[in-house]
């Protein structure tokens, strides 16, 4: 199974990216892992910008491979604890899943067509949260979850 991450634009905060590019490595010595960092869609001042939000999605559903397990990180989706995470995670590892596709919202949140498009819809948290963190929290938990799935040592 590949594991892709795809979000717009980059990271930027330096603890950020250091955290993500260490558990990234960590992750594609044991599964392969590809971040796709989109355009971001300028955006107008103040509130919800749905024209950038929809161009956002469509850069992101064109760097979903075709068959790919689309997920999105949206606040409403479903809750999972780190165990069932896991077994979620195991389930379609090794169920032939051959592409994973986790996808985190702008600013202004998911598009609904690419909500639609999603064969799963996550919760890292009842909170909104900055799409660099949401990314951090999501490759802990993906090494979190590949680690146990291989036997691998990780701390408690």
């Amino acid at each position: 199974m590949k594991v892709h991450i795809v979000t717009p634009g980059k990271l930027h905060h330096p603890a950020a990216i250091a955290w993500s590019l260490d558990l990234s490595a960590r992750i594609a010595r044991v599964l392969p892992l590809t971040r796709a960092g989109v355009r971001e869609a300028k955006r107008h001042k103040g509130g919800l910008d749905l024209p950038a939000r929809k161009l956002e999605a469509d850069a992101m559903l064109a760097a979903v491979p075709p068959g790919a397990h689309l997920v999105a990180l949206d606040a409403a989706g479903q809750k999972l604890d780190s165990d069932a995470f896991f077994e979620w995670f195991k389930g379609l590892a090794e169920t032939g899943c051959k592409d994973l596709v986790f996808a985190i919202g702008g600013p202004d949140g998911h598009d609904p067509v690419l909500l639609q498009q999603a064969r799963t819809r996550l919760s890292l948290s009842p909170m909104t949260l900055p799409h660099e963190l949401a990314e951090v929290v999501l490759v802990e938990q993906v090494y979190r979850a590949v680690a146990r799935w291989k036997g691998l040592p990780y701390h408690r």
